[in-house]
């Protein structure tokens, strides 16, 4: 028989935060908002989930310190994610933006800043 499900996956966002100040974070899916959070330095937040059969799965987080705007990064985006971190996806948060290791090589990111209207 045809089994349509797969092995959950980790994104594992640590605060490596210069400064060593609380990063605050909020995380969703189109399914579940994941409440928010505060990350002492070096502190872990998992989300585990089954991924999308389709390729469909997104988690996005918020992240803030200080009295700094919202940044926002889209922690794993299915269809470019899957096959750059297998189960495990771990981002390391840095104030000029998200870095994780990608075929045993940094790679570091720009925030998106997303602009609230009236």
């Amino acid at each position: 028989m045809l089994s349509l499900t797969w092995a959950n996956t980790h994104v594992f966002i640590t605060n490596s935060l210069e400064g060593k100040e609380d990063l605050h974070i909020h995380c969703k899916s189109k399914d579940d908002d994941l409440q928010p959070h505060v990350l002492r330095i070096n502190q872990t937040f998992k989300i585990t989930f089954e991924p999308n059969y389709f390729f469909g799965t997104l988690f996005f987080c918020s992240f803030q310190w200080g009295n700094g705007p919202f940044l926002y990064y889209d922690v794993y985006n299915q269809s470019k994610d899957y096959y750059k971190c297998d189960d495990d996806c771990t981002w390391y948060v840095h104030k000029d933006g998200p870095c994780r290791y990608e075929f045993q090589a940094r790679k570091c990111y720009a925030w998106e800043i997303w602009l609230k209207l009236p």
